[in-house]
């Protein structure tokens, strides 16, 4: 097994290794990249969506997800594609999986089928360094408070109107969206490294608890800026074969459109629901 850094905050590559025929003392090294690294991309792996299953099992239960109907037979699976008429993409925002919801996953499982010739990669971003970062009086502050978190996605105008230009996609109940409301701590702490990291998003956190969103606004914002700095950020450049696991608890992640007239096609897969805290 090769693992290899791909930026100083966070990720790594992996090569060398067959996670279909992986044995146990396989499995423990590449758990302890996943808590040290948060972002792995594993190169040159044939998977089937059994195989996904069953390697998501190594991370945790799965998650089912609201919004996109699952593969047949495997309901919580779903393909993330984007066809080359198509301009507006799945996931194209910062944001850590699900965070709406009580028990949001520990881990994101994302398996590239087909990419585009460029462009189509993935960013990713340390929201534990960020924490680290923080002065002592704004990690002071931060540790007090809650975020309020909704899937109704109304920085980007709403998701029925996001996901009504993914035609290619099997979307459902999108109008239900603000029914998904969660309250979570601005800052949590990883309960395998006990490491603290920001969870708040502009995707998801609408405001904190017993504030207004108008009081909130100005500090989301500026949090959302900071974790998102460059030095805390890897990038992902896909390649079909290529598994990238990455840890929802102390990273963001965001999906970038630069490759209209492209097809994209990704499995994606959530597992192991956790209550933050």
């Amino acid at each position: 097994m090769i693992i290899e850094p791909l930026a100083g905050a966070l990720g790594a590559e992996v090569r060398g290794l067959s996670l279909s025929n992986l044995n146990e003392s396989g499995w423990n090294e590449l758990r302890q990249a996943f808590l040290k690294y948060a972002v792995l991309a594993i190169r040159d792996q044939k998977i089937e969506s059994e195989d996904l299953m069953r390697i998501g099992g190594r991370f945790g239960e799965p998650c089912y997800y609201p919004f996109v109907t699952g593969l047949e037979g495997f309901p919580f699976i779903f393909e993330v594609v984007k066809e080359e008429s198509e301009t507006v993409n799945f996931g194209g925002n910062w944001h850590s999986d699900t965070a709406y919801l009580p028990q949001p996953p520990l881990a994101t499982l994302l398996y590239a089928l087909e990419v585009p010739k460029h462009g189509g990669d993935t960013l990713f971003t340390s929201t534990r360094a960020a924490y680290d970062a923080l002065s002592d009086g704004m990690r002071a502050m931060v540790d007090k408070l809650v975020g309020v978190n909704s899937a109704a996605l109304k920085a980007g105008g709403g998701r029925s109107k996001m996901h009504s230009t993914i035609g290619s996609m099997k979307v459902h109940d999108t109008d239900s969206a603000e029914q998904y409301e969660s309250e979570h701590p601005a800052a949590r702490t990883h309960p395998d490294t006990g490491r603290k990291a920001l969870y708040v998003s502009r995707s998801h956190t609408i405001r904190f608890k017993d504030m207004s969103e108008e009081e909130s606004r100005p500090l989301i914002d500026f949090l959302q800026a900071h974790q998102t700095r460059p030095e805390f950020t890897c990038r992902v450049r896909w390649q079909p074969g290529t598994l990238t696991v990455w840890d929802n608890r102390c990273t963001q992640h965001s999906a970038v459109n630069d490759y209209h007239g492209q097809r994209r096609r990704m499995r994606r897969l959530t597992v192991g629901a956790q209550t933050p805290s």
